[in-house]
């Protein structure tokens, strides 16, 4: 009996023995095969701790846009006067004033005062008779600038004349188009601008 008893227990120790050893097995195939979700530790082996922090990149500082850039005989330009005209003599490539070296912001400020300049001489040399018709020059000058005149209406207007010239047998003196297209067009537009100021007027000729 107690032969059978040892037998048994052998037995069983044996049977444990294996379930615990396939236990243990499963438990390390399952931790190698498994994916570390935990963080990865930070690679510090390319650190140079004697190294020197790079310096700081400095930015230009910049003004308000209603900040005084400069003074042209007591007349005051706005940053954001030359900031307009920045970018528009470069074309949109730069349009802070405040960027710029010192040189090239003096030339800028330079090229701004001249029609600052000329305002003040003419307003002290001009007479108001001469006033006046710069005035009107320049508001003609202007109304000009509106009109439109296309390239067909103005070689309709050449054709016309050329056809005249033949029927008088004078086309000898008649240029190309395209040598008298700007000129004619300018003078349309003259034509025009004369034609709509002078519309609903009233003239009475004492």
């Amino acid at each position: 009996m107690k032969k059978y008893l040892v037998v048994l227990s052998l037995s069983l120790g044996l049977l444990v023995s294996s379930v615990s050893a396939d236990a243990l097995k499963n438990s390390l195939t399952n931790m190698l095969n498994e994916k570390d979700t935990s963080p990865s530790m930070v690679n510090l082996s390319n650190l140079n701790i004697n190294g020197k922090a790079k310096p700081v990149q400095n930015v230009p500082k910049t003004r308000s846009s209603k900040a005084v850039v400069a003074t042209v005989n007591g007349h005051k330009i706005l940053k954001k006067e030359a900031d307009a005209h920045l970018k528009k003599r470069t074309q949109g490539k730069m349009s802070n004033f405040d960027h710029l070296p010192k040189k090239q912001r003096l030339r800028l400020i330079q090229e701004m005062a001249l029609p600052v300049l000329a305002l003040d001489s003419a307003q002290k040399e001009l007479s108001a008779e001469e006033k006046e018709a710069v005035y009107s020059r320049l508001w003609m000058q202007k109304e000009v600038l509106k009109i439109k005149i296309t390239d067909e209406q103005v070689k309709k207007i050449y054709d016309q004349l050329k056809q005249r010239s033949e029927e008088n047998n004078t086309t000898a003196n008649i240029p190309a188009f395209e040598s008298v297209k700007d000129k004619m067009k300018l003078q349309m537009k003259d034509k025009q601008m004369v034609g709509n100021l002078m519309k609903d007027v009233e003239i009475k000729v004492q």
